[in-house]
């Protein structure tokens, strides 16, 4: 039986404190760029680095949105509000993410997407079906109301990689892979309510791109973007990075451009903002465990 490494076990205990944080400093009416950055500061002043960039995730909008410079979008008091964020030593990964609101109207979805995931965790336990852990989200969503988003889901977690080879549906799927002992993965129920299209899509509304990964490291001959890949890769390797963190030295616009460039050559990868289709309110919770030996090690 292989032991977690030690930094998976680091990442987990910082993302765990990281969370009582959020859910202590995180209010109406901060924008959504001061939450992400001070998510983002709060990792680093407690030692360790984000594996991502942190998401904030308004009402509809459910996934891959890191607020840019001079983002003004502030959290209102009618709100859900995803914060999606996680921690790497060394690359091993701990990845997490909570939800938050002040609205009445909503205190039930955020709860039940709480207890769903509870569910999958007293499945995965014992089962290690991935088809079984997402008949359980969507039974626990289906008892009060609510309906999963059928095309996002869980995953497994590898050093360097956020979202290794198998996925763990937040809906019941015949025919999916079995986790293994020792492999670590994350699970996340998104919940939205029951008359929701219960899908996502690419936000029709804003095309900008905010969250991209490196594929490779490749020279390109151009020396701008030769130096941006270098750059990113001494940084992040293959973890995701937004551009807010790169920003400095390029001229207002400059850096979005190269990165397009980056992505028509396939040596970036762009991950478009995805909402709700049809734009209700989602929640979210998640954490990353182990299958270990008999037993189910959660790091987060």
């Amino acid at each position: 039986m292989a032991r977690v490494p030690e930094q998976y076990t680091r990442a987990g205990k910082l993302a765990r404190e990281l969370r009582e944080w959020i859910l202590g400093n995180v209010s109406p009416p901060q924008t959504c760029l001061e939450i992400a950055t001070r998510v983002e500061e709060e990792i680093a002043r407690r030692g360790g680095r984000p594996a991502f960039p942190t998401g904030i995730g308004i009402n509809g909008v459910t996934a891959h949105y890191a607020p840019q410079d001079g983002d003004e979008r502030r959290i209102g008091e009618e709100d859900v509000v995803k914060v999606d964020y996680g921690v790497h030593f060394d690359g091993y990964i701990a990845d997490t993410a909570v939800t938050v609101t002040e609205s009445p109207k909503y205190q039930l979805m955020v709860e039940t997407t709480k207890r769903a995931l509870e569910a999958a965790i007293e499945v995965a336990k014992r089962d290690p079906r991935t088809g079984e852990i997402g008949r359980a989200i969507e039974a626990a969503a289906k008892r009060e109301g609510f309906k999963t988003i059928s095309n996002l889901s869980g995953h497994t977690v590898e050093q360097y990689t956020v979202h290794a080879g198998k996925s763990i549906p937040n809906v019941y799927a015949p025919n999916q892979p079995t986790l293994r002992r020792d492999e670590v993965f994350a699970i996340e129920p998104f919940l939205t309510p029951g008359d929701a299209a219960g899908y996502v899509i690419d936000d029709p509304e804003d095309k900008r791109v905010t969250i991209y990964s490196l594929v490779m490291r490749k020279r390109t001959g151009v020396r701008e973007l030769d130096d941006l890949v270098d750059r990113i890769w001494e940084d992040r390797k293959s973890l995701p990075f937004t551009p807010r963190w790169y920003a400095d030295g390029y001229a207002p616009g400059r850096l979005p451009k190269l990165l397009e460039e980056l992505e028509k050559r396939r040596i970036a990868r762009g991950y478009p903002t995805l909402v709700e289709a049809s734009n209700s309110p989602v929640a979210q919770f998640e954490h990353t465990m182990k299958l270990e030996g008999n037993a189910l090690v959660i790091l987060t």
